[in-house]
């Protein structure tokens, strides 16, 4: 494992280099740009600390929190490196791998594929076909649902949602078709192994279909709707469904506004399968541009979670502010506060819990290469 990760830095490092030109001829840099590939990458690590007595964050409740559990600790976070090539025309392909705590998360999604304790993951690697306003991708992808993302640079705040960890999935493993209508319409539809779990290798016949569309009437404006329907853990009796809706607004240059809303539902079919579960949120963002190199993120969220004979509900409040004193590097700080109507967040021994959680965490992000579109 320590070979796979020394093995990613040593490719993040010689795309850190410098670009030199001398007279052995072209730089890496415009080699990669002058073939059309596209290669780049991050580092991010933050400290986290909880002001309840316990060292985990989000306790082991039914919507819990699953990247940023360590209270009182330095976590690396990320080391991520993305190579693709990805014409307007024809085929290509791209390749997004991950090491760091990060990690252990996407694998897990992967239900026993690989080892949830494995810093090293491969969360994107795909075949790519385009035609026109036809792109078809086939591998492993990242999925539509959700405003917050795996990738570290595109979020506003430090922490994640409580709907990007347990409301929505991560990746998929099965294959895309998107097609541009026009600048106002873009379609999706697809299929991939598993319901919301992201599993690569599949543990029944049936698939999930994965469809929906992005609207964006103006530059400003952007809405996507999604729906995931499938069947999951090996039952043929057991449906799963999601339904993600986000939205954003640029209201004024410096001033912009998002949405992000889901309805999750497991059930069985006509009474044979198991118990049934729901889970359905809210999360909303006022993101702000101070200065050019200092923005700001306010993020609210309420999530419920209820099966048979019990329930929860959770909220959690957010503020984040990020300094940018280079273009290739950001340093954020972030005040979070949580709540639930159950006793749920660790506050020393197991038998203690508390009904609120709050934290503090900084995070230090830098970026390297040329950006990839996916």
């Amino acid at each position: 494992m320590n070979r796979k990760i020394a093995g990613l830095l040593a490719s993040a490092g010689a795309l850190c280099l410098p670009s030199v030109v001398s007279a052995a001829g072209p730089s890496l840099s415009e080699v990669l740009v002058n073939s059309g590939i596209s290669a780049s990458g991050y580092l991010d690590s933050s400290y986290t600390e909880g002001f309840n007595k316990g060292s985990t964050l989000g306790g082991g409740s039914a919507a819990g929190r699953t990247f940023d559990v360590k209270s009182d600790s330095f976590t690396f976070n990320q080391a991520a490196l993305s190579i693709g090539y990805q014409p307007a025309d024809g085929f290509g392909g791209f390749v997004n791998l991950i090491a760091g705590s990060d990690a252990k998360v996407i694998n897990a999604s992967y239900l026993g594929t690989a080892s949830s304790d494995d810093e090293f993951a491969l969360a994107q690697a795909y075949a790519q076909y385009a035609t026109g306003n036809l792109t078809v991708i086939a591998g492993r992808f990242v999925t539509l649902s959700g405003y917050e993302v795996i990738n570290s640079t595109l979020n506003t705040n430090i922490s994640r949602s409580l709907l990007f960890q347990n409301a929505e999935p991560l990746v998929h493993t099965g294959a895309r078709a998107s097609y541009k209508f026009s600048d106002l319409i873009t379609a999706y539809l697809g299929l991939s192994n598993s319901a919301l779990t992201g599993l690569a290798s599949d543990d029944n016949k049936q698939k999930t279909l994965e469809a929906g569309g992005l609207l964006t009437p103006s530059k400003a404006i952007s809405l996507g709707l999604y729906e995931y329907y499938g069947f999951d853990g090996g039952d043929p009796t057991q449906k799963t469904s999601l339904t993600d809706l986000t939205a954003s607004w640029q209201v004024l240059d410096p001033l912009q506004l998002a949405l992000n809303l889901d309805y999750k539902k497991v059930y069985g079919l006509d009474g044979g399968g198991p118990a049934g579960n729901e889970t359905y949120g809210v999360a909303g963002y006022v993101n702000y541009t101070f200065l050019p190199k200092l923005k700001g993120s306010l993020r609210g969220e309420y999530i419920k979670f209820r099966t048979d004979g019990y329930s929860e509900n959770d909220n959690e409040f957010t503020v984040t502010l990020d300094y940018s004193p280079a273009a290739n590097f950001d340093l954020l700080g972030e005040v979070r506060a949580d709540g639930s109507s159950n006793h749920i967040y660790p506050n020393g021994d197991a038998a203690d819990l508390k009904g609120t959680e709050s934290d503090i965490a900084i995070k230090a992000i830098y970026k390297f290469g040329t950006p990839t579109g996916s």
